[in-house]
C-alpha cells in the first residue's frame, strides 16, 4: 500500500511540549482537534491508539527532560484510505528563556494564503507552505513570519498564533481569517477572560500595526513569547504578557497528562 502521507500529504499531526516528569498538557484538546480533522477529511481516528502512541513515546524520553513531541497520523492505501497508523517523533526542547526576556522579531510572509482553504484550518502534513515561510523568516533573522490572506488581513505565523495589545486590550485575528485554531490560543483566550482582560477577535491589517503597543505569539511548545518587532514596527513587552503566561501555566499544570508505564 502507498504511504499516502508521503505521496500526497494526506495526514494530520499534533505537537506537544513534554514537561519534566514525562507530562503533557491539554492532551484532550489536541486529540479533539485531530479527531475533527479526521472527520473533515474522512480519515479513521482511534483515540485510544493515539493515547497509547503518546504513552509509548513518553517512555523513551528521559524523566527529567523537556522535549518537543510530535504525534503523526499516517495514511496508507493505494486508491483510498485503507489504514491509519500513529507514529511519534521527539527531540529535546531548545532553550526558550532568552526569547521570553528579549522578545522575538516577526516578518510579514512573502505571499498570501486563501482564508477558506481547509489546509489552513487543520494541522495537516501538507505543510510545505509553512516550512518554506519559516525557513525564509529565519534566513532574514526573524523568529517567524505572519501570513496575510486574500483580503490582506494578518492571520497567523508559520508556527504560531499572534495576539496584539493596545491600551490594555487584546486583539487576535478571528479563525475565519484563515488560521489554525491553536490549542494554546484557545487557552489564552480563556485566561484573558479569567483575568478580566478585554479580548477581541477582529481583523488586523498590516496598516494597523503601528496602533498597537505590544504583541505576543503562542504555540504549545513555546507557550507565550513577547514580540519586540513586527515588520518595521517596534513593540515593548507590557506586564500583562507575564500575567497571561502565569495564568496559562496554572491551567496547563491543572491539565497535565501524567506518564504511567
Amino acid at each position: 500500500m502507498k504511504n499516502r502521507t508521503l505521496f500526497f500529504g494526506e495526514g494530520l499531526f499534533e505537537t506537544f511540549r513534554v514537561y519534566a516528569g514525562r507530562k503533557l498538557a491539554f492532551v484532550e484538546d489536541h486529540l479533539d482537534r485531530m479527531a475533527e480533522g479526521c472527520r473533515f477529511f474522512a480519515f479513521p481516528f482511534y483515540r485510544e491508539k493515539a493515547i497509547e502512541a503518546l504513552k509509548l513515546a513518553l517512555n523513551k524520553i528521559p524523566h527529567d527532560t523537556e522535549a518537543r513531541l510530535r504525534l503523526n497520523l499516517i495514511i496508507y492505501g493505494d486508491h483510498s484510505v485503507d489504514e491509519v497508523v500513529f507514529q511519534t517523533t521527539w527531540e529535546p526542547l531548545q532553550e526558550v528563556e532568552a526569547w521570553q526576556s528579549s522578545g522575538v522579531k516577526l516578518a510579514l510572509a512573502p505571499f498570501q494564503r486563501l482564508s477558506e482553504s481547509p489546509v489552513v484550518r487543520f494541522k495537516t502534513t501538507s505543510y510545505l507552505e509553512n516550512i518554506f515561510v519559516f525557513r525564509w523568516a529565519r534566513r532574514q533573522g526573524f523568529f517567524d513570519a505572519l501570513f496575510t490572506n486574500e483580503r490582506g488581513e494578518i492571520t497567523e505565523g508559520s508556527i504560531t498564533n499572534v495576539f496584539f495589545l493596545s491600551k490594555g486590550r487584546i486583539f487576535t485575528p478571528p479563525t475565519d481569517a484563515g488560521l489554525l485554531p491553536g490549542v494554546t490560543r484557545k487557552q489564552i483566550i480563556k485566561v484573558a477572560g479569567m483575568l478580566g482582560f478585554s479580548m477581541t477577535e477582529a481583523p488586523v491589517m498590516p496598516t494597523d500595526l503601528n496602533r498597537f503597543d505590544g504583541a505576543f505569539v503562542t504555540n504549545s511548545v513555546i507557550e507565550i513569547l513577547p514580540v519586540c518587532v513586527v515588520h518595521n514596527t517596534n513593540y515593548k513587552a507590557p506586564e500583562m504578557i507575564e500575567a497571561l503566561r502565569e495564568g496559562y501555566r496554572k491551567r496547563s499544570e491543572a491539565s497535565l497528562f501524567p506518564y504511567r508505564p
